[in-house]
């Protein structure tokens, strides 16, 4: 049998419709020419997105680039690059940005106690864009940093142990700590056509408010009637057991019909009132928030240097708050960890930072739980006083404010007509940074140093906490 197959091999070859393999076999080429029923094998091959859009039809086309671009002969992907369609963008979001800051004020002073449910709704979205946009220019390791750890927390708290105010507490000092002073530390601005400077802002500051409403507001239970969902979505949310000794329904598997079939409990003001002896300040508001900041330290150290740091390593293109930080000698932070690690005998006098190295590693990890622990210090007395936690609010935003500012008149003015000029307007984020530090050096030549320092220092917080 083996003889009669080779003979059929050898005349097939002879006929010209087939060609043995490197092990002796058909390849699947000459078995579709030669076998009838290999149509019906024949996998369907997906096609490519310039063939699907050769798929749509000639009107179709022409009539949606007609009402996109006002011109059925020019491409969409084409026309979002012209520079007026970039200015109508940058427009669109200025606009955005002023509706959503004038949003979010209305709410908050409006409405407080329901500030937890825009949060609910609104921070995903700001989540989602920034995963899918940081994902295209290799920053998305920035979005484990502890800004978003934080953002996390917020979630768990309302989702999770909605009164728990052991947790608020937590959440409470990650959002008016080092979540909130990030802003006047990294210089973030408020920015309004910049989407990227304006998600970090809202990154930075929704904690903080979402905090202030809750601890002097409260949280109020949403009326599941307004969505047409009725009463019997309640057991979705039923209270877990609280902390205070309040009445609250044990659970699904304790709790009887009626107190199952309701909307959620959540914090009131009263329930938030805590006794301010010793032991509970230091408890609520210094070691259980350090415990969740190791924990979080723990889980970026295993990511960044044990699951991925072989592609990290081969690839320098991907960007780390690490990286960042220990390649950014223009940054005060930076500046003064490479002058005090020098002082204290830990880095030679001609050494800089190398964020391969396990003493930079040391350095900036001790650097920010130490910032951490420090802004964690007045947390008890905004925490007791409205007036306090109102003040330093007020005051960091208002630093946002005049970072915003300094950008627009110190760096946009000179930098957004100039990129029209030069053609760099269809950059990235990334493109943008680089741009905002060369005007920033450019300005720093012309004499204006402590100028351009207070200008172009914000990239940092622009991606992380």
């Amino acid at each position: 049998m083996a003889e009669a197959v080779m003979r059929r091999r050898r005349r097939g070859e002879e006929n010209g419709y087939m060609s043995p393999t490197s092990d002796g076999e058909d390849s699947p080429r000459e078995w579709r020419r030669r076998n009838p029923l290999a149509p019906f094998f024949k996998r369907p091959r997906r096609p490519s997105l310039p063939e699907g859009a050769r798929a749509i039809p000639e009107g179709a086309r022409n009539f949606v680039r007609a009402k996109l671009t006002g011109d059925p002969r020019v491409r969409v992907r084409d026309y979002v690059k012209m520079p007026r369609t970039i200015q109508t963008i940058d427009k669109v979001s200025f606009t955005l940005g002023v509706v959503g800051l004038m949003l979010t004020q209305f709410v908050a002073t409006e409405h407080p106690e329901y500030f937890w449910f825009y949060y609910l709704c609104g921070a995903p979205l700001v989540f989602i864009y920034r995963i899918i946009m940081y994902r295209m220019i290799k920053y998305h390791y920035f979005l484990i940093d502890f800004c978003y750890y934080a953002n996390l927390a917020c979630f768990l708290h309302m989702l999770g142990a909605p009164t728990s105010g052991r947790l608020f507490r937590s959440v409470f000092a990650y959002g008016n700590g080092p979540i909130l002073w990030a802003i006047p530390l990294w210089r973030n601005s408020l920015v309004f056509h910049s989407h990227d400077k304006v998600q970090s802002v809202f990154i930075h500051t929704a904690p903080a408010i979402l905090t202030w409403c809750t601890r002097w507001y409260g949280q109020g239970d949403l009326t599941w009637s307004w969505w047409g969902l009725g009463d019997a979505t309640g057991w979705l949310f039923a209270a877990r057991e609280g902390d205070h000794g309040q009445a609250v329904a044990p659970g699904l598997m304790y709790a009887d019909v009626a107190a199952v079939h309701r909307a959620p409990n959540r914090l009131t003001v009263e329930q938030l009132t805590m006794s301010y002896d010793v032991v509970d300040v230091v408890r609520e508001f210094y070691v259980y928030p350090v415990v969740g900041y190791l924990i979080w330290q723990v889980i970026y150290l295993v990511i960044t240097e044990l699951f991925y740091v072989k592609r990290l390593d081969n690839d320098p293109e991907l960007v780390t708050s690490l990286r960042w930080l220990a390649n950014d000698y223009k940054a005060p932070v930076t500046r003064w960890a490479l002058r005090t690690s020098r002082r204290v005998g830990l880095f030679a006098q001609d050494e800089l930072f190398d964020h391969n190295s396990l003493k930079t590693k040391f350095v900036f990890v001790s650097l920010q739980l130490v910032y951490t622990m420090v802004t964690f210090l007045p947390i008890p007395m905004c925490y007791a006083s409205k007036a306090v936690h109102t003040t330093v609010m007020l005051l960091v935003f208002l630093s946002c404010i005049w970072n915003g500012a300094e950008y627009y008149i110190d760096i946009f003015s000179r930098r957004y007509a100039k990129k029209f000029d030069d053609g760099t307007f269809m950059g990235s984020v990334r493109d943008d940074d680089n741009a905002d530090a060369a005007v920033a050096e450019a300005v720093l030549a012309a004499g204006s140093g402590d100028l351009a320092r207070r200008s172009g220092g914000g990239d940092l917080a622009r991606r992380s906490g």
